[in-house]
């Protein structure tokens, strides 16, 4: 147990140090996702641009759900990837080489359960994001509420204990289906191919080393895959969790106007954060592992 700590341990720090540098693109990802109209054109550039005038670049995007992501990153991510190399020497057998079948299995299980269990932090998360604007005597000056009281604290323990009180267990768990299922195919997907093009290029190109350039281009591509992948349960988590009294039936009137697209809203915005953050997450994650003793994924 000591070793999966330590692998629980360098995932949570290598995901919090990257997902925290680039939490501005994932608020405007958030504002994009519920509420494209508010920006003209709806465009990341758009949004960022707009949400710093109105609001600032700490306060309009940097800060909004901050200390949720990185409570996210020590929790959900850290067991999802800590986990990861363990949960597929057991699916594949301790002395036999993983396919990539069980690569997969393995990223299932490990973004479904840790998803599972974690699922409140990203009701906050996703909420500050989608409540991120000025404050003045308890009203929303600016950004996608305004006009309309903040919902939560800033703080994330109180916020979680504010839905436990008003919502019970089940406030805590909206919109938990299709975050449980976007964890499952982003784990499975960024998971099996990082490690599959990190096998591949180790033996093909690198002569059985490995190395940060290695690391670095396959986490990219990685992400790539993942997101192209989970991007419509992004929206739909996004739409259950951030938006008051959302139903399936409201989601599907959304979905027949505006067509396929509403499920890639925001993909762009979701790009431009998955992209910068894979090139330092594996790799950061990679020595991190190294600096502590368990070597490589």
């Amino acid at each position: 147990m000591e070793r999966q700590g330590k692998e629980i341990f360098a995932a949570g720090l290598g995901c919090a140090i990257a997902d925290s540098s680039f939490n501005t693109f994932a608020t405007a990802c958030t504002k994009l996702q519920l509420h494209k109209e508010y920006y003209k054109p709806s465009t990341v550039s758009q949004c960022l641009r707009q949400t710093a005038f109105e609001d600032g670049f700490i306060r309009g995007l940097a800060l909004p759900g901050l200390q949720a992501t990185v409570l996210r990153s020590f929790t959900y991510v850290g067991f999802r990837i800590g986990l990861y190399p363990s949960v597929k020497r057991a699916v594949s057998g301790e002395n036999k080489t993983p396919r990539l079948k069980d690569k997969i299995i393995a990223g299932c299980i490990t973004g479904g359960i840790g998803s599972a269990l974690f699922c409140p932090i990203d009701i906050v998360r996703l909420t500050c994001q989608a409540d991120a604007g000025t404050i003045s005597n308890g009203v929303m000056m600016t950004g996608l509420r305004k006009g309309k009281a903040p919902r939560f604290p800033k703080n994330v323990f109180l916020s979680l204990l504010t839905i436990a009180r008003s919502s019970g267990v089940k406030g805590l768990y909206k919109g938990a289906s299709p975050t449980i299922a976007r964890a499952t195919f982003l784990s499975a997907g960024q998971l099996a191919s990082y490690d599959s093009l990190k096998e591949f290029a180790r033996e093909k190109l690198s002569g059985g080393e490995e190395n940060a350039a290695l690391h670095v281009v396959c986490s990219v591509l990685s992400g790539l895959i993942a997101q192209s992948i989970v991007q419509p349960f992004d929206v739909m988590r996004s739409y259950f969790m951030a938006v008051d009294n959302a139903s399936l039936k409201s989601m599907a009137k959304l979905a027949r106007v505006e067509g396929f697209g509403w499920f890639y809203r925001g993909y762009l915005a979701a790009l431009c954060r998955q992209g910068p953050i894979m090139l330092i997450q594996m790799p950061l994650i990679e020595h991190i592992r190294v600096s502590i003793g368990v070597g490589y994924m």
